[in-house]
């Protein structure tokens, strides 16, 4: 089963291979896709008239839909749509077609994009204060102390507070482990990762 880049990459290279009216064509193809859903007599007609299979006109409708969906989501530049096609074999007039569908369709495709993510609460402010019983007649053990933490959070403009409770030794943990999520953050590998993805 070829993976999902394979089909990628096979579906471009045809695609770039053919006449600019026929990626005209193409292309409102996959704005029908987008507006409509798949249309198995439209692919049908496009492959008779192209003598391709009509698997691969489906392919190809798929595959420029997710490169549109990918381009908005990763906030990519014109050049960096070029730079990632040219690989393929396209002209510069293909490129500049596909980049002036891909501008008109932005717009919808960030709405959908954004009406269909999961919004996280974001930091906005912390509060701290640092508390203990110094000791009395009932507490004869020795007492641990305790750090109190107010976490303010925005969500959509909606502000929220979370009170926590935390040991010293707890925080320390806690801070630890987030100083080694923000250094692997910045890690070599993790930077491979993100060019891999755009």
């Amino acid at each position: 089963m070829s993976s999902v880049k394979e089909v990628f990459k096979i579906s471009f290279q045809l695609l770039a291979q053919q006449t600019d009216n026929v990626i005209k064509d193409f292309l409102r193809l996959t704005k029908d896709f987008m507006d409509n859903g798949p249309n198995s007599s439209l692919y049908n007609k496009a492959a008779e008239k192209l003598q391709i299979d009509e698997e691969k006109i489906v392919s190809i409708v798929k595959s420029i839909c997710l490169m549109c969906v990918q381009s908005c989501k990763h906030k990519l530049t014109d050049l960096e749509i070029k730079e990632s096609l040219t690989e393929y074999g396209f002209n510069e007039t293909k490129l500049d077609m596909i980049i002036l569908f891909l501008e008109n369709q932005k717009p919808h495709l960030i709405d959908i994009l954004s009406s269909s993510a999961l919004v996280f609460p974001h930091f906005k402010e912390l509060e701290w204060r640092f508390e203990t019983d110094m000791g009395s007649r009932s507490l004869l053990h020795q007492t641990v102390p305790v750090v109190t933490l107010k976490l303010d959070l925005e969500k959509k403009d909606i502000s929220e507070s979370l009170f926590l409770q935390t040991n010293p030794l707890n925080l320390v943990h806690i801070k630890d482990t987030l100083e080694a999520a923000l250094k692997q953050n910045q890690s070599q590998w993790i930077r491979k990762i993100r060019r891999k993805l755009k």
